[in-house]
């Protein structure tokens, strides 16, 4: 039942594994797609971005473009998009010889993601339903002709299993980029493997704690910290009156959240009645929220995955107690709990946005042509795909992840490596897809220039014109509240 945790892959360079391929299984677009094992080659690789022409705009969102167009000449006028070398100069030589082209031939781009498989099953997907995006991409002629493949390694959700999922990665694939799925205790681990065996790493939100002086490892996620922060503005101006009570996780990798959650609580005086560590998948929640209730505590900050939050609050409804609660924001907590999730309503933070099938309205407006258009794949390729259900929105993360990276690789360019791509995250500011928020590795400070996500949104549970209880944005991408 621990679905929700290979959720989701970093964004602008992941990969999800909501629906569980079997681990070492290749993900790819197309069934009769053979992998193949990255060799030397000239490290040419640009992208273009997998979009239907005729889908439905926003103002001011991006413009779409046509995945498989044929691009210019590396250099000429109209190169769409390409980025200029650094104005500062900077010229990255951190890979060497092949490494630098690991993972690109003539004919394919590989990646490699660890993931928490083990728990992938229970979203009502398959396998294939992952990849549309690439599936798009490559059947309109591939990343300048070259066709992507996604494979994944189970990391069981585990730190010393996330090194060992990593290895095989490497040994296994090759990959061009490593991918990190969400999880605080792995991507720590992997950082430090990342560095000993010089392999470009991707990762989704951890710690900044032990990365500063890490090369090889970029996230374009907030931090641990940077998120704990955010929930704490919530905590302090939307329930500054409230009596708190905090529930976290047992772990190192997790306290610097909580600990940035205090850093805004502390001096704003914000009444913390009770605070507790839990270990993972503790089960049963029973006596602490007796020691809520009795504490006084009216406001619980949930820090646990969804399904354990999940959990809690079914519980806490179940002794009849019904305080507010902040929570990491998926849907399947709000699908599971039903109208319980709107009384009173949940409230949440992530690193990305709110998904809800069918719904372009309100917040979802300045990104409804990516949610259209990620519609309109599914309804083309995978239209038994439950986008609607529990994992939907976390197969439109996915999504609008591989749509995010193929933009990045577009700015790199057709001669595209890895130290190319190093060069172009160097000091970039972007927002490459609607439905993301920005990136900036501009920010001065010991990581930053590998540290690029300092926004969030804020979002409350809300009854979807589907009928579904799902979540919709009130802060779309913000740094402060």
């Amino acid at each position: 039942m621990k679905r929700w945790i290979c959720a989701l892959v970093v964004m602008v360079a992941l990969a999800s594994c909501t629906a569980a391929p079997r681990s070492g299984t290749s993900v790819e677009a197309t069934a009769d797609t053979v992998p193949t094992t990255a060799k030397e080659g000239d490290g040419s690789t640009t992208t273009t971005s997998a979009v239907d022409p005729t889908a439905p705009t926003v103002p001011g969102a991006p413009p779409p473009t046509i995945a498989g167009a044929a691009a210019p000449a590396p250099g000429a006028p109209g190169a769409p998009g390409v980025a200029p070398p650094p104005a500062d100069g900077f010229r990255s030589t951190l890979f060497s010889g092949a490494n630098d082209t690991a993972g690109i031939t003539d004919t394919t781009i590989t990646i490699c993601a660890h993931a928490a498989l083990t728990y992938g099953a229970a979203f009502n997907t398959s396998a294939e339903d992952l990849n549309v995006y690439w599936t798009a991409v490559n059947e309109a002629g591939g990343v300048y002709g070259r066709r992507v493949e996604v494979f994944y390694e189970n990391d069981d959700y585990k730190a010393d299993v996330a090194r060992q999922a990593a290895t095989r990665c490497k040994q296994n694939h090759n990959p061009f980029i490593l991918l990190g799925g969400i999880g605080f205790d792995q991507i720590p681990a992997v950082r430090e493997w990342a560095e000993q065996n010089k392999v470009l790493y991707m990762h989704h939100t951890a710690t900044k704690n032990g990365s500063d002086d890490l090369q090889h490892s970029y996230t374009f996620l907030p931090t641990t910290e940077r998120m704990g922060e955010v929930f704490g503005e919530v905590a302090v101006k939307r329930f500054g009156s409230g009596k708190f009570g905090i529930l976290k996780r047992l772990s190192e990798n997790w306290e610097p959240g909580v600990q940035g959650f205090k850093s805004v609580a502390g001096p704003a005086g914000l009444d913390i009645r009770l605070e507790r560590e839990v270990p993972q998948n503790k089960g049963s929640y029973v006596q602490d929220i007796v020691d809520m209730r009795n504490a006084g505590v009216d406001t619980v900050f949930l820090w646990l995955n969804a399904l354990e939050a999940t959990q809690f609050i079914t519980q806490a409804h179940g002794q009849n107690w019904r305080p507010q609660f902040l929570v990491f924001p998926f849907n399947l907590t709000t699908q599971t709990l039903g109208d319980a999730a709107l009384d009173p309503p949940l409230v949440g933070v992530s690193m990305h946005n709110a998904y809800s099938m069918g719904d372009y309205s309100g917040p979802f407006a300045a990104y409804a042509d990516d949610m259209q258009q990620f519609e309109q794949q599914y309804a083309k390729y995978r239209p038994n795909a439950d986008i609607g259900g529990v994992g939907g929105d976390l197969i439109f993360l996915n999504w609008s992840s591989q749509k995010a990276m193929h933009q990045l690789f577009l700015k790199c360019g057709r001669d595209c490596t890895r130290n190319r791509l190093v060069e172009v995250m160097h000091g970039m500011r972007d927002k490459p897809v609607s439905s993301g928020c920005g990136i900036d590795f501009s920010r001065p400070g010991a990581g930053n220039s590998r540290r690029g996500g300092w926004t969030a949104s804020v979002m409350v549970a809300y009854s979807a014109p589907s009928g579904k209880v799902n979540w919709k944005n009130t802060d779309t991408c913000v740094e402060h509240i």
